[in-house]
Order: structure tokens, then sequence, then C-alpha cells
């Protein structure tokens, strides 16, 4: 990526503007592997470009947790490491979410926060493509979880009062209209809570930015205009440690506003550079190594203390309430 990038003809189109003009980003994926990585001239979006999985359900359902994780189901450091994420998000929530609201969480994973809300008193189900994680969630935790893509689930739409979709956005090969059939399960009125990595974050090594499983890069202002354009209103939108969370609500019979992205392609497009060029020059960037290896002791001796999953969870949230 350079500054004079070419445009080029995408082969899809932006999600957001329609517009195939792009530049290219990046050519190679995080493991070395071709895979080309676009920002849309016309809203600063990136995206892979072409789709390198064709059948993204098969992908998802049996693959993706182990190319990721390396692993069927999750390991004690995994759920301890999860469950600690969630009581994050319970705080980026900033107390909108109350005891006894019916909550959808998409993109399961190890169900985690689906326990978490149910410990809270709500109604709180998921949906999860992976079998391992879906099935784990069930059995570990007795909570409901449909295992398949969140198009196939059996749950009444219109009947939730809060949906979210935590690191799960940047998967789906077409977020406006995922996010507009996503959001069909909520009330009006209801809200929607979505957190994605922040593409733009200039903590993270830009060659490591860029992998099979991600197939969107959002900043704040194309995550807001994405979940605009499927007819969400926004309630806010911040970034929160190498990621973006927006709170959004369902309306109907009201157009929704969207941020104007007029002159963001060149401010995305820089900042991703600074960004590129400042990585090494950050002092985070040489204190990640023993953060990471204090963390993983931690994460280790806390977890293999309790003897099953349950036991990790109720240790991580124990005296936590709602406000």
């Amino acid at each position: 990526m350079n500054e004079d990038s070419e445009k080029i003809s995408a082969e899809r189109p932006c999600p957001i503007s329609g517009s195939d003009e792009a530049v290219i980003v990046a050519r190679r994926a995080r493991e070395g592997h071709a895979l080309r990585n676009v920002m849309s001239v016309e809203t600063g979006l990136i995206y892979v470009d072409p789709l390198p999985v064709e059948d993204l359900a098969q992908f998802y359902r049996n693959e993706y947790r182990v190319s990721y994780k390396n692993t069927f189901v999750p390991k004690p450091k995994h759920i301890l490491r999860a469950g600690e994420v969630a009581l994050k998000r319970l705080g980026h929530s900033e107390n909108r979410i109350q005891p006894g609201i019916k909550c959808l969480d998409v993109g399961a994973g190890g169900g985690e926060w689906v326990y978490l809300m149910q410990q809270l008193g709500c109604d709180s189900v998921g949906v999860e493509p992976n079998e391992g994680y879906g099935s784990f969630a069930r059995d570990e935790y007795g909570v409901e979880v449909f295992l398949g893509m969140h198009q196939d689930a059996v749950f009444e739409r219109g009947t939730f009062d809060l949906v979210t979709l935590y690191q799960v956005l940047e998967h789906l090969a077409e977020p406006v209209e995922d996010l507009r059939s996503i959001s069909s399960y909520l009330k009006p009125g209801g809200l929607f809570m979505i957190e994605v990595p922040d593409i733009l974050f200039p903590g993270m090594r830009f060659d490591h930015k860029w992998h099979d499983g991600h197939l969107y890069g959002f900043d704040l202002k194309t995550l807001e205009a994405t979940a605009n354009r499927a007819g969400l209103k926004t309630v806010s939108v911040k970034k929160v440690p190498g990621n973006i969370f927006g709170v959004f609500e369902k309306v109907e019979g009201e157009e929704v506003e969207a941020p104007s992205l007029e002159d963001h392609f060149s401010e995305a497009k820089q900042e991703l550079l600074n960004a590129r060029e400042s990585y090494w020059g950050r002092p985070e960037t040489f204190l990640k190594l023993p953060r990471r290896a204090m963390k993983a002791l931690r994460e280790k001796r806390v977890s293999q203390s309790f003897s099953k999953p349950r036991e990790i969870l109720d240790h991580a949230y124990k005296g936590v309430k709602l406000q």
C-alpha cells in the first residue's frame, strides 16, 4: 500500500455505496498466502475482494474455530478469557441492559455472554454456527443455543429487546443485508449492540490485520454507516481498546440518517498508513510480549484451579449485577 495507490474495479461492490471503485491496501493474509483487501474510494470501507471461501456456512460450521483457536471446544483458558471479555462488554453497554429483558446473541461462540445474561436475570438465547462451540455451550451451561447460521434460526422475530453481535459482523459476506435480517428479531425500539475490530487501530501490526475470516475492516464511521444503511438508528459508537463498540436502535417509520463519508477515504487511508509507519515506534509494541506472557500464566493458573467450565464462569461473574 502506498499513498498513490492505483484505483481498480473491485470484484465485489462496497455494501454501503454499491460502488466498485477501490484501491488495494493489502495483498497477503497474515499467514503469508494471497488475500487481497481493498478500500472503497467512495466510503473508505475496507473489505476482502474476492471472497476467499465459497461456502461460508460450511467454513464456520466445521473449520473456523479449529483454524483460529486450534480446538473443537473452548479450553479452560479460553473460557476464562471469554468470560472476562463478556464483562467488559457489559461495561461498554453503559447500563442499557436491564433484568428481565429478552436477548439474543448471534455468534454466541462458547456461550459465555448468553450465560452471563442468564445469570443476570435475562431471558437469553444464542445462535452459533460452529457445532463444537455451540454444543459445548448447551451441554456445559444449560443455555439455549441454536446450531446454525442466523438465516436458519427458529426464534420468533420481533420479540427481542436486545440483540448482540460481538466480533461477528466482520465475518459476514453481506453486512448490510445481514444486519437488516438479524434486526428483524428485535421489537421496535429494541437495541442492537455490535462490536468489531478497529481496522485503524495503531496497536496492531499492519501485516497482522488481514486474514481469511475477516471479510471486512470497519472503523468508527464505516461501522455506523453500515448499521444506518441497514435501517438502525445510532445511539452511540465509540472506540474501546482495539475495537469499535456500537449501540443502535431499531426504528420503524423513521428515516435513519447516516454520517457523511465525504473525504473519509482519504482520512482512513492516511490513518492506516500512519498506523503502519508508527507501529514500531510505539512503546506499547515492545510491552506486548511480556504482558501477554503474564496474562497467559494468570489465565492458566486461575482456569485450571476449577474442574468444570461452569465453575470458571461463575468465578469470573461472581458479584456482578445489573445497575
